[in-house]
């Protein structure tokens, strides 16, 4: 997978997700935070908790879903994050969400 295309030219944090119980694989993008999302401390990383009425819960992520790669406005070409540790991701996490509007 090469850059992806984005809709606007703002600040974005972009995960591809993996649903478990689908075998569905999709990209969710974020313009603005908080994501509404909590992350299990474990690999493979999984999102333990949605927030109801956040971003998140809006683009119809659910619990158990399995992060697979993470891009953002400073690093546009996805990153494979199977091979990485849980503190490297939520840093790349935190990198794209630093640059997002909204509220920390």
């Amino acid at each position: 997978v090469g850059v992806l295309p984005h809709e606007t030219d703002r600040p974005y944090l972009e995960l591809t997700l993996f649903n478990p119980s689908t075998k569905e694989e999709l990209v969710k993008t974020w313009y603005t935070k908080p994501l509404g999302l909590t992350f299990s401390p474990s690999a493979p990383i999984k999102v333990k908790k949605v927030d109801k009425g956040t971003r998140a819960w809006e683009l119809g992520v659910v619990e158990g879903m399995e992060i697979k790669q993470v891009a953002h406005t400073d690093m546009p070409t996805p990153v494979d994050i199977y091979a990485k540790k849980y503190d490297e991701v939520m840093d790349i996490i935190k990198t794209g969400m630093g640059r997002l509007a909204g509220t920390p």
